[in-house]
């Protein structure tokens, strides 16, 4: 393979490892180490527990712009044709192109296994550049000369820009400059000596607004001050704390107390959220305790900006690091706490590679640096709950909210014995009614985004499919399109059924934008936003929430689980749960935990001011147990039934889980090789040996076709992760990957689609 390869070293040896070839470096892009060694040996835990290598491991610790992009251009051989038709006709005519320019003109080719290829046949001539992405970029600036002599007269146009410049406080860009008169204006006015040309460095605006710095000398309650006291006695070594509190309970208060020990001493932190959503608010209140030493990572953020964050991290400008699960990554010296909020959410887990959990590499960073953990939640996931149940965790518990506020009074609506108006039942309609009236804010809570989840012909009943993923796919009407919620493919939406050319359609179940449009509809005086994942690709949408809902210029928020835990506003005196069994329904054995933590968490933004809030759930399943019992916010309760039952089906946290991920976009080929896999797993002896290992499969996944591939999944069921590594080898061992068919491993998976 003759491509130019950018890797990282992170170690020297005398002699190559046997049956390795060599090559010579061709270029150090660095002056100094990229990464420091505490994350290096993050890196090679991640990589062996995960089961990855270890560079893509460190490639997703750096921030894009540290990476130098290979800047690969391509074009067809004089003479030669190349086999692959495609890729022929991109390049048919003669010139050179560039590969990333192809690939985003055409995402559903695999151009760089196409180019791969036809470079191996000797078809194409490849083009390989570095582009350095971490240089900072320059602009010029048009700069007055104070102490140059002005002419009594000037020219109208350069006496134009003269003056634009002098009201300018004496300087402005060229760019801002030239757009009003011409650049040789301006260059008459240098050769006149009045004014020069400077480049100035352009660093990335700043993240968030600047916000005081005006510490909030909050007294501690009694279980707050416990709680403080009592993780304090582990005070810089490491050991994990449970904090669980019910919503509103002040766990915020509880680190802030024990941050500030920390930095007091020099020690700094990493403080784990899982939503970009509740960045702003975190970001305030964390501003106005500790200044300017806060620095903030999400995916969010440019890359420029990322870079900068990165910068002032590791020069050691900032002690704080706040951001969402590759925030752990953060090149932080001298660490000494990390707390991981919200510790129960799903989005810790990294679903592409490496597959990480952000908690579970928290705590293996900890241990590494001998720092201390906090992970808090008022619906703490039952893997930790039971961890703590056997000691392995320390265990400290807020049972009440300060000030003497009440939990919020909920209710459970049964559907089957209501009359609805566009999802809502009357006495939710009658709840927004009276909250609107006293100028209070509700949070309604709908988990399904989209107008509707399909579109089904009322003629001959044709329900139109992802053409990739055989799946319904929901329709936007913001857009007026079809889109597949899995693989992302949209097509307009047809003003007739392509089956039998009727012009009636149904609409399925409503999602967010049907429910927003009813609203507007029901109450068209309030003020509604809409938050989803559809809402908020625009970079501002969570800051404007955040705003919007703090300072009571929205009057309903309408969401899906991104607006269900971790935000406070004292305005919201209602929430409504439009439909709470979306999640039940969903075949997954984590379902009751996932819904038992929706609705907990969603029920807690109510009533955390001087109102006393109501919380009202809509269900067709009233006496499930996890909607029972979060009606009565009784977490314990909760647990005790549902470790029970994952006790009996052997599921977590009394086993480990692995998950071996196959697909192919053959179905006859990939069902074939998978009844052969079954006939000799059967026969793997060696992994009956293994006490309580169980391998599932391999069958169909639940989601059997994604983007174009059947898909087949193991499963297994292993004590402990030692024992779960053994049975893992002894399957790849046995059963060697065919061509044609792709392999994903997923350790500790949180879902099993």
């Amino acid at each position: 393979n003759r491509r130019d390869m950018i890797g990282i070293c992170g170690r020297r040896v005398q002699d190559a490892p046997r049956g390795v070839r060599i090559r010579e470096i061709t270029e150090v892009l660095d002056s100094q180490p990229l990464i420091p060694q505490s994350l290096l040996e993050l890196a090679r835990w991640m990589a062996s527990y995960y089961r990855n290598s270890i560079g893509i491991c460190l490639f997703a610790m750096l921030p894009a712009r540290l990476i130098p992009d290979p800047d690969m251009s391509i074009r067809s051989k004089e003479g030669i044709s190349i086999t692959d038709s495609q890729l022929a006709d991109l390049l048919a005519d003669g010139d050179w192109h560039i590969l990333q320019d192809l690939r985003k003109a055409h995402p559903r080719l695999p151009l760089l296994k196409m180019v791969e290829i036809a470079e191996q046949n000797d078809e194409i001539d490849v083009d390989r550049k570095l582009k350095h992405r971490d240089k900072p970029r320059y602009a010029n600036f048009v700069s007055v000369i104070q102490d140059a002599d002005k002419p009594e007269s000037l020219p109208p146009r350069q006496s134009e820009a003269y003056t634009m410049l002098m009201a300018s406080d004496g300087e402005m860009s060229m760019a801002a400059l030239s757009s009003v008169v011409s650049y040789s204006v301006i260059k008459g006015l240098v050769g006149k000596g009045l004014v020069r040309i400077i480049p100035r460095r352009i660093d990335p605006p700043p993240v968030y607004e600047d916000y005081p710095f005006a510490p909030k000398n909050i007294s501690l309650t009694a279980e707050q001050d416990t709680a403080v006291q009592s993780i304090s006695q582990g005070y810089g070594k490491f050991e994990v704390n449970l904090l669980y509190g019910v919503t509103g309970s002040g766990k915020t208060e509880v680190y802030i107390h024990i941050m500030r020990r920390y930095l007091d001493d020099n020690k700094n932190i990493i403080f784990l959220i899982p939503e970009i959503s509740l960045t702003p608010q975190m970001v305030e209140r964390f501003s106005n305790e500790f200044g300017s030493i806060l620095a903030i990572n999400h995916s969010r953020l440019s890359d420029a900006e990322r870079l900068r964050q990165w910068q002032l991290i590791q020069s050691g400008q900032k002690r704080i690091v706040v951001g969402a699960r590759s925030a752990i990554f953060a090149p932080l010296p001298n660490l000494g706490l990390i707390v991981v909020d919200e510790e129960h959410e799903q989005s810790y887990k990294q679903e592409n590679l490496p597959r990480y959990h952000g908690r579970d590499m928290a705590i293996v960073r900890a241990m590494q640096s001998g720092a201390q953990v906090i992970i808090g939640s008022a619906t703490p996931a039952l893997e930790s709950w039971y961890n703590q149940l056997n000691d392995k965790y320390r265990y400290h518990r807020l049972t009440a909210r300060p000030f003497e506020i009440a939990m919020p009074e909920v209710e459970v609506l049964d559907l089957r014995e209501q009359e609805t108006e566009g999802l809502l039942s009357h006495p939710l309609l009658e709840a927004i009614e009276s909250r609107l009236r006293e100028k209070q804010q509700v949070i309604l809570f709908h988990n399904r985004r989209g107008y509707s989840s399909y579109l089904q012909c009322l003629k001959c009943g044709h329900t139109i499919k992802c053409p990739d993923c055989d799946i319904s796919m929901y329709y936007h009407r913001d857009t007026e399109e079809l889109r597949c919620h899995y693989c992302g493919y949209g097509i307009p939406s047809p003003r007739k059924c392509p089956s039998c050319n009727a012009f009636s359609f149904s609409y399925g179940s409503a999602g967010t934008q049907k429910l927003e449009q009813n609203l507007k509809l029901l109450f068209p005086s309030a003020h509604i936003l809409r938050l989803d994942s559809d809402s908020a690709r625009r970079q501002d949408a969570h800051k404007q929430m955040y705003k919007g809902m703090k300072n009571r210029e929205i009057d309903i928020l309408l969401g899906t689980q991104m607006i269900s835990k971790g935000l406070d506003f004292p305005g919201v005196t209602l929430v409504g749960i439009v439909l709470a069994d979306i999640s039940l329904n969903v075949p997954d054995f984590r379902s009751a935990e996932r819904t038992f933590q929706h609705l907990t968490q969603v029920a807690g933004r109510s009533g955390r001011g001087e109102w006393q809030g109501e919380v009202l759930i809509q269900t067709y399943n009233p006496h499930h147990y996890s909607i029972i019992n979060a009606a009565k916010q009784d977490y314990e309760a909760f647990a005790t039934i549902e470790l029970s039952h994952r006790q009996q089906m052997y599921y977590p946290p009394f086993c480990r889980l692995g998950r071996l991920l196959y697909s192919s976009d053959n179905l006859e080929y990939i069902r074939e090789r998978m009844e052969a896999f079954g006939s000799e797993l059967g026969r793997l002896s060696s992994l009956k040996s293994l006490a309580g290992v169980i391998v599932l499969g391999p069958v169909p996944a639940p989601l059997p076709k994604l983007g174009s591939l059947y898909r087949f999944h193991l499963v297994v069921k292993a004590p402990n992760a030692n024992v779960m590594r053994q049975a893992i080898d002894m399957i790849l061992a046995a059963l060697k990957l065919p061509s044609g068919i792709r392999l994903q491993i997923d350790i500790d998976p949180v879902s099993l689609m």
